[in-house]
């Protein structure tokens, strides 16, 4: 169950990204390099997600279309590399490596947490935009909180945690700048339209550890948990 405080701790967060976001647009300077091609992308990084169920993709991809129209260069996400972040257990960066012993202990601690882990719900509804591209927010029950702090709280008696940043949002990246915008102020008014749009509830009970790059879409798939306590 999805709690009123919590449910509010996480509107005040997507309020303030959006904000930063919004201010971005407006100064119309994105360029990523690795989107546009111009350089190879040989960041990965290990992580702990989520998949969307199939009516929830479907849902987000007809707004990827929408957006779409008025806002053609974008980099879209393909619905099969949606996902919930839980955790990045080593944000990626260029050159990943892991040591097959230490990847090993990651399973190893995994296994035994995901075996006391409840499973948990999630909500995803509205856009919003964030200074790297656009979000679709999440709300999460208290087992994704408690999750989190046992693996933060487990994992670094064995291995670092190295989080690009602490996560403490549900959102489902969706969309990200690659080039500066063709109508910015357009983009603004679809978003606009679009806070209040539902996406769909659905029960988290399965996690993956993946190897990826940092827009899911090149994954090595490592292990798959159940969430059965």
């Amino acid at each position: 169950m999805i709690t009123e405080s919590a449910s509010n701790d996480l509107s005040y967060l997507y309020q303030a990204i959006d904000q930063k976001g919004r201010r971005a647009i407006l100064k119309n300077e994105f360029t990523d390099p690795y989107l546009n091609h111009e350089q190879p992308d040989h960041r990965r990084g290990l992580t702990l997600l989520a998949h969307l169920p199939i009516h929830v993709g479907r849902n987000i991809g007809y707004a990827q279309q929408k957006l779409h129209l008025a806002n053609p260069n974008l980099y879209y996400y393909p619905l099969k590399d949606l996902h919930l972040t839980v955790l990045d257990l080593i944000g990626a960066y260029d050159d990943f490596s892991i040591l097959p012993h230490d990847l090993a202990t990651y399973q190893k601690a995994l296994q035994n947490l995901m075996a006391k882990s409840k499973p948990f719900d999630v909500t995803l509804k509205g856009l919003i935009a964030s200074p790297a591209g656009i979000l679709a927010t999440g709300y999460y029950s208290d087992e994704l909180t408690v999750l989190r702090q046992n693996l933060r709280h487990q994992l670094t008696d064995k291995l670092p945690v190295a989080e690009r940043y602490p996560t403490c949002s549900g959102h489902v990246t969706i969309a990200r700048f690659k080039a500066p915008l063709k109508a910015p102020p357009a983009l603004l008014a679809d978003l606009m339209s679009m806070q209040q749009l539902q996406f769909g509830t659905f029960t988290v009970d399965r996690l993956d550890l993946v190897i990826h790059d940092w827009y899911n879409h090149d994954v090595k798939k490592i292990a798959e948990y159940a969430l059965m306590h």
